[in-house]
């Protein structure tokens, strides 16, 4: 298993084909500069998926 971490659109594209995709993206509720929609990522995530891959995306993980 590799495990890739960092900006997906750059990371994906470059190692693509994935089995599994696991996103927590940020959705805009803080003003936090991390924190901002990232339009057009889940068509670039798919792109980067095999044909029969999993796609989970998360709803923010609380300590």
């Amino acid at each position: 298993m590799t495990l890739l971490t960092g900006d997906s659109a750059l990371v994906m594209p470059w190692h693509g084909p994935c089995d599994m995709i696991l996103a927590d993206p940020p959705y805009g509720d803080t003003s936090l500069a991390w924190d901002r929609r990232v339009s057009g990522w889940p068509v670039k995530a798919c792109a980067a998926q095999r044909p029969r891959g999993q796609f989970l995306i998360g709803e923010g993980i609380s300590p």
